[in-house]
């Protein structure tokens, strides 16, 4: 039996495998730059919904609440934050509703007033408030919701009391004595106020695609 040793095309084969092999790697390579690019993309677009939250939290933290707790006794706080600012195109849900959330601990908050869909942690779902921020490149902005989910008085506040970072008696006091004389032995020591702690969840998304979106949980205390 006589082997073959017609090696006829074997140059051919050679090529094509190598070519296929060159072919493989630039396909790899160009796979890995359109991935590197709309990973960039989608994380500069991540990062700017990401900064619209963070400068939500930051109004809240630094503007909007005090704004309400320093005229928390006549509800104006609340009343009048709209028209406060009103350059972020500002709109409340339910001011009741919010009122209850800011003064009482959850499981205080009633029922009739704070529906189911108040309560859940799908921020765009029923938001507290909601509000427009500006983007320099973009008119249209990014829509943040903001909306209480939880709230604990400080302290050991009784179900249905007022927190104690209320401006409301009792137990909402924030002095340490009833007004009467502590060193005459005639007045009533009160303890001082404990911050009340509140989680609100934040969730900043771009007008024109709400794909692009962040969502925050803070914890406040006052």
């Amino acid at each position: 039996m006589r082997p073959v040793q017609n090696e006829k095309g074997i140059a051919l084969v050679s090529a094509l495998l190598f070519m296929m092999l060159s072919l493989g790697i630039l396909m790899t390579l160009l796979y890995m730059v359109t991935q590197g690019t709309k990973t960039t993309a989608a994380n500069k677009r991540y990062k700017t919904a990401l900064e619209a939250s963070y400068g939500a939290s930051e109004l809240l933290a630094k503007d909007l609440l005090p704004t309400i707790f320093r005229d928390y006794t006549s509800g104006n706080g609340i009343a009048t934050l709209a028209s406060k600012y009103s350059a972020l195109n500002m709109t409340m849900a339910d001011t009741s509703c919010f009122a209850q959330k800011t003064r009482f601990s959850t499981a205080s908050w009633d029922p009739t007033v704070c529906g189911s869909l108040t309560k859940t942690t799908i921020t765009n779902e029923h938001p507290d408030i909601t509000f427009n921020l500006k983007a320099t490149n973009d008119t249209s902005g990014y829509n943040v919701y903001t909306k209480i989910i939880d709230t604990k008085c400080g302290g050991d506040s009784a179900a249905g009391q007022l927190c104690s970072n209320s401006r409301e008696p009792p137990p909402g006091t924030e002095m340490l004595s009833d007004g009467s004389s502590v060193s005459n032995g005639t007045g009533t020591v009160r303890p001082m106020p404990m911050p009340a702690y509140y989680r609100i969840d934040i969730q900043g998304e771009r007008a024109v695609n709400p794909k692009e979106k962040s969502k925050l949980s803070v914890l406040y205390a006052y």
